[in-house]
Parts: C-alpha cells; sequence; structure tokens
C-alpha cells in the first residue's frame, strides 16, 4: 500500500511544518515552473481559495503538471540542484513525483500529480490523487476541463501562482458542498474515489458515514 506507506512518512517528517515554511515551500517551487503548464490542486488549493492562506497544519504544497511536461520539471529541478528521487516507492512512475527539500534541518515536501489532456475530449485524468496510484481506471480522478482551462494567475504575497479558472467548483467537486466547513483530514474525514468522482467520507468514532457528492457533471 504505496499510499499508507507515503502518509505515514509524511507524519513522521512533516508534522511540525509550519505555515510560514510551507509557503516558502509554495513560492520556491512556482518560480521553477516556468513553461510548464500547472496549479497548484488538492489541500494548497483548498487553503487558497477558502482561507487565502496555506491550512495551517497541512504538511506539503500540492502541485498539478501537464504529463508532457514531466522530463522538463525534472531537467529544471536538477538543473537548480534540487534532489529528484527517483528510488522512493513513490516515485516509481510517471504520474507522481514528491520532492523533499532541507530547511534550517527540517524536511519541506512537494508532491506533485501528473495528470493526462489528451485522453478525453472533456476532461483530464490524473491516475495519482487520494488514491495513492492504482491501475483501476475507476481510481483515477476525471475532472472537467471546463472547471480548469484557462489557468488563472494569481498573485499571493507577491508570488505569482497558477490556479484552476473555476476554484471554487474544484473545490466543490474534490471535497463536497460543505467544502467550507474546516475539517482535519483522516481524522475527521477521509476522501475515496469511485467511479473517477472524489467522496467524502466524514469519520466519528472509528466509523464512516457516507456524504454524498451532489455535483452532477
Amino acid at each position: 500500500m504505496l499510499f499508507k506507506k507515503k502518509i505515514k512518512t509524511l507524519k513522521q517528517i512533516s508534522s511540525n511544518i509550519s505555515v510560514e515554511e510551507n509557503e516558502d515551500n509554495l513560492f520556491y517551487f512556482s518560480k521553477l515552473f516556468k513553461d510548464i503548464e500547472y496549479f497548484i490542486f488538492f489541500g494548497t488549493l483548498l487553503g487558497i481559495t477558502r482561507e487565502k492562506g496555506i491550512i495551517d497544519g497541512d504538511d506539503d504544497i500540492d502541485f498539478y503538471v501537464n504529463l508532457k511536461d514531466r522530463s522538463k520539471l525534472i531537467d529544471n529541478f536538477k538543473n537548480n540542484n534540487i534532489d529528484v528521487d527517483l528510488t522512493l516507492s513513490v516515485n516509481k512512475n510517471n504520474h507522481f513525483l514528491q520532492i523533499k527539500r532541507i530547511v534550517n534541518n527540517k524536511v519541506l515536501i512537494a508532491d506533485i500529480y501528473f495528470y493526462e489532456t489528451d485522453i478525453e475530449k472533456n476532461f483530464i485524468i490524473e491516475r495519482w490523487n487520494f488514491e495513492g496510484g492504482t491501475n483501476d481506471a475507476s481510481k483515477h480522478l476525471r475532472i472537467p476541463k471546463i472547471f480548469i482551462f484557462p489557468l488563472k494567475k494569481l498573485l499571493f504575497k507577491s508570488c505569482e501562482i497558477s490556479i484552476p479558472k473555476e476554484s471554487e467548483l474544484i473545490c466543490e467537486f474534490l471535497y463536497g458542498i460543505n467544502w467550507k466547513k474546516k475539517l482535519k483530514k483522516d481524522k475527521e474525514y477521509k476522501i475515496k474515489v469511485i467511479n473517477s468522482k472524489p467522496y467524502l467520507f466524514i469519520v466519528k468514532k472509528f466509523l464512516f458515514f457516507f456524504k454524498r457528492h451532489i455535483l452532477s457533471l
């Protein structure tokens, strides 16, 4: 279970990462994505959209990058002396990269999810997502292109970052109609992908309560 191993690793090395350190990580990587189609996603997008900043307690920065730019991105990293450890179990595929930076003796993490735009006309396909990578197509996210393109530029604390065209609709797609309500990942909610759509489950006393994803696509 690569995803479970990844989560365990993140909790061990990233539990004390501050908002300011995650912001620095966001700024650092965003500046390296020149000439690359990318945008922030998952918890990073949720924080920027809902709270106008990084979520307190988040343990990494999340990016979506077009798969066609994967080699170019890796070259950019290497040219900037960023270690791309392809021996990590989570990095032994073409759909995900986890990049670690050591700053002031702390490990800062950027998770990069690669999406494909040429498989379906109206959707991008992203294979890693909440499930941590699988060959099961029903676990791959199908996200409407109309929610994403054309990408927008947002000036966040003097740094220009790329975001989807309809950030609020993306947050609703990922986290349901109550996406503005603050919940703790893993402790209060979990997300599973069913038939290529994300569904949020509320965790209560070790039981799962299904919360319908009401967005019709």
